[in-house]
């Protein structure tokens, strides 16, 4: 087990389209906290940023795990479209930002949830995100990506984030992906190892995994590693 803290910043999808699943996602988001609370008490420093076209919401940035809010019907409420690329950048960097005034080098994770397909952002594309991810990527940073009922291997594949810790989730199995994000987001944050995140195959079967990778469309491989 290592010594470090860990950072991790989570950007959850608030579009309208997650109004069917609001249940399971708060609660499957309040046990991801309950859980890595559990398995590293002061050890994290969270961020959370929820998105829809209405607005980009840093909710928390760099705050202890123990002070975050848990969600409830009266802080998440879905609505609007989905500027996907934007808000994870914006997370990225904002991320970025409070490492770097950091004296120590601590893990970092980012989780990135969302039901739907880019359709809103106006200030960042594509290949901005890929160059962002691939060179904090190499600095040992750990990036996961939770698609609900969507092909989450070809949004993730345009960023670089490793099929690893990419899953197309059924939509009804939310509690149960949230629950694997957090065993994986707990292993990093204990090895310091971004191989340890990597999604098991049992965990795929829960999750109900409704696309598999298509590799030669992604600019990634399954160690984690990038290529060009």
């Amino acid at each position: 087990m290592t010594d470090k803290s860990t950072v991790v910043s989570f950007l959850l999808d608030e579009t309208g389209s997650m109004e069917s699943i609001k249940d399971d996602t708060i609660g499957g988001f309040n046990q991801y906290l309950d859980t890595l609370a559990t398995d590293h008490p002061g050890k994290i420093e969270f961020t959370l940023v929820k998105f829809d076209s209405n607005k980009i919401e840093k909710v928390c940035v760099g705050v202890p795990l123990e002070q975050v809010e848990k969600l409830s019907n009266h802080n998440y409420k879905p609505g609007a479209g989905t500027p996907l690329i934007d808000a994870a950048y914006k997370t990225i960097t904002a991320t970025r930002e409070l490492v770097e005034k950091r004296d120590d080098r601590p893990n970092v994770t980012v989780v990135m949830q969302t039901d739907g397909h880019e359709n809103a952002s106006t200030e960042h594309t594509n290949d901005d995100l890929f160059a962002l991810i691939k060179d904090l990527t190499a600095k040992g940073w750990m990036f996961m990506f939770l698609g609900a009922g969507i092909d989450a291997y070809d949004q993730a594949g345009k960023w670089g984030i490793s099929q690893a810790t990419t899953v197309s989730y059924a939509r009804a199995n939310t509690g149960q992906t949230m629950s694997a994000a957090a065993r994986g987001t707990s292993a990093y944050a204990g090895t310091s190892d971004p191989l340890a995140a990597a999604f098991t195959e049992e965990e795929r079967k829960q999750m109900g995994e409704t696309k598999t990778p298509d590799k030669p469309k992604t600019k990634i491989v399954d160690d984690l590693s990038l290529t060009e």
